[in-house]
């Protein structure tokens, strides 16, 4: 059978995004339906059925692809593997506090093809194919041309362990940009350095379902992305910043990251 082309792929990617990301704002009122708790990140039921309900649409257009998922994976030997955070952002989810998103891509002998990230509270839909541009509810965007370290938001986040290495990053980051901020979603913080609403992304504790729809969204934007695996299953750390900065914001993670 011919391979399905990358726009086939992108359209699944949204199909899927946005229906599991509908379902969840449709259920937000069920955001307190707590499935296990830790002491510094939460699972919702919401997380299980949101996979459940992505999964569904993209085995009824390619039933025989394998899934990656937060959630739990579908292993098939298969080419195409779907990877899907279903809520990126539970503990903000869970809170009510509205910067949470869905995040579908899919690869093919490990290449990312195509990956959407929706935004339902806000109803943004970043997309993006590995041949064609990176947008937002089908306008294009692009990373900023903020020249220096000095001038940039960074976007940041803590792992769940707290890495005394992260605080001390932040500790030597914070005199040397902008602004720094945490908001608790990745795939959303790595949206707005592709569309230059941030200059620069990096956390320490992330998975491939984190960065997989919104770094390749960030790299066709003119983004530049460098990730490092870490000792866990699908761990990596990962930064994103325009092109202007990404050697002097690499070199400041390498203080503290030896990779």
């Amino acid at each position: 059978m011919k391979n399905p082309s990358n726009k086939q792929l992108l359209d699944v990617c949204v199909e899927a995004a946005r229906t599991a990301g509908g379902h969840a704002l449709k259920n937000i009122h069920r955001r307190g339906e707590i499935a296990q708790s830790f002491d510094h990140d939460v699972k919702l039921v919401m997380d299980s059925e949101c996979q459940r309900i992505a999964e569904g649409v993209i085995h009824s257009h390619f039933p025989d692809h394998a899934i990656l998922g937060e959630e739990g994976s579908i292993s098939k030997e298969h080419a195409f593997e779907w990877i899907i955070d279903p809520i990126d952002g539970t503990s903000n989810y869970a809170r009510g506090f509205p910067f949470w998103c869905c995040s579908i891509a899919v690869r093919h002998d490990s290449e990312i093809l195509a990956g959407c990230v929706f935004v339902p509270v806000f109803d943004e839909c970043y997309t993006a194919s590995i041949d064609g541009p990176a947008l937002c509810n089908g306008e294009p965007v692009h990373s900023s041309d903020v020249p220096t370290l000095g001038n940039a938001v960074l976007f940041t986040g803590l792992t769940k362990d707290i890495d005394p290495r992260t605080l001390a990053f932040f500790s030597e980051a914070a005199p040397q940009v902008s602004k720094i901020r945490i908001a608790g979603a990745a795939a959303i913080d790595i949206c707005h350095v592709a569309c230059g609403r941030s200059d620069a992304f990096f956390e320490a504790g992330l998975y491939l379902w984190d960065i997989a729809a919104a770094g390749l969204i960030a790299e066709r934007a003119g983004a530049v992305c460098t990730a490092w695996p870490r000792n866990e299953e699908h761990g990596l750390r990962y930064l994103c910043t325009n092109h202007h900065i990404h050697a002097a914001a690499r070199e400041l993670v390498g203080k503290h990251f030896k990779n």
